[in-house]
């Protein structure tokens, strides 16, 4: 093979083998859930967390999906160690991906809807967990784009044209 051949082969493959010049850095898969609280089937509110770490305020509980787990188990997990919820009734919402969504990194946010009967608990990352009231929501305390993505949900919920994605 002539020098001119092996010199073209190897930029090819570069990229394979992660030889090109530059790294490639993947996006931090991420997950929540808007868990809606009911007490005797009375809708309540959702559940919001108080960061415990920063960056501090207020968030729709969640976080990373571990190597070689689902996200739908990261989901439940996440939920587990966050707020003590098991989850009812999980659905996927939406996928929410704009770069600048997490100023410490690119984050894919795969966001879940969800029922619970019973009150959070605080754990893992959460300084504090609380069932807020859809006209309560603290919209100005949002961490990330969790503003957005409540406004979502509640357009959504209402009714108006927003359609989820389900998780079949």
């Amino acid at each position: 093979m002539k020098l001119k051949q092996m010199i073209l082969v190897a930029v090819c493959l570069a990229p394979l083998f992660g030889f090109a010049g530059s790294e490639h850095k993947p996006p931090i898969l991420t997950t929540t859930a808007i868990i809606e609280i009911y007490d005797q089937q009375q809708f309540k509110g959702i559940v919001l967390i108080e960061r415990g770490k920063a960056p501090f305020g207020k968030a729709i509980p969640g976080g990373k999906v571990e190597y070689g787990e689902s996200v739908e188990h990261a989901v439940r997990r996440e939920m587990m160690e966050e707020v003590n919820l098991p989850l009812e009734e999980l659905k996927q919402f939406h996928v929410y991906s704009d770069a600048a969504r997490d100023f410490r990194h690119h984050s894919v946010e795969v966001t879940h809807t969800a029922k619970a009967f019973q009150w959070p608990t605080a754990g893992d990352d959460a300084a504090k967990a609380f069932v807020v009231k859809l006209e309560e929501i603290p919209w100005d305390e949002l961490a990330f784009d969790h503003a957005q993505i409540l406004k979502d949900y509640l357009q959504w919920r209402n009714g108006d044209g927003f359609i989820a994605m389900v998780n079949h």
